[in-house]
């Protein structure tokens, strides 16, 4: 299990709590966001397991897939920041995964709690590209961030599927 720096908790909004104090992510706390982003794919897994509507199903589960994209990102982000090469760590070693529900409620007024989650995620990352001092690592936030927002039209999108056919 890879161990977390001193300050963060083993859940995945605690952690984004924490990291959303940093005026600028350090090394340190762009390994933290990687693993967050990495866990991002398996929370998105675990809600579409309980949708029923295989079109809402297909949106949460692309969804999940960018989450990990975010994380391989990230791990460009720490090289061209640090000249590091750093990997994710496995799903089984990653303690964002260990500490996560084994399910969550596929209801409409989660996935809109969720949709305003990924539109502040977005208005968060933009804010961290700004205070980068590196450009490829700035250019690499943002994207992570107009994704973020992607990512909750398509919960939006989910919303009224479920609405529509349960």
């Amino acid at each position: 299990m890879v161990k977390l720096p001193n300050g963060f908790p083993s859940d995945l909004l605690g952690a984004f709590k924490v990291l959303t104090t940093r005026p600028q992510l350090a090394v340190e706390d762009l390994r933290v966001l990687a693993l967050i982003e990495a866990a991002g794919e398996e929370f998105y897994l675990r809600i579409a397991k309980g949708v029923r509507d295989p079109e809402a199903k297909a949106l949460l589960t692309q969804n999940g897939r960018e989450e990990r994209g975010h994380a391989r990102r990230l791990v460009k982000a720490i090289a061209a920041e640090s000249g590091e090469t750093w990997v994710l760590p496995e799903p089984d070693d990653n303690p964002f995964i260990a500490s996560m529900p084994t399910e969550f409620p596929a209801t409409a007024e989660f996935l809109k709690m969720l949709e305003s989650g990924e539109q502040d995620g977005d208005r968060q990352y933009q804010t961290w590209a700004d205070a980068a001092s590196n450009s490829a690592v700035a250019k690499i936030l943002r994207q992570n961030g107009r994704e973020e927002s992607r990512h909750g039209e398509r919960d939006a999108q989910a919303v009224q599927l479920i609405a529509a056919n349960g």
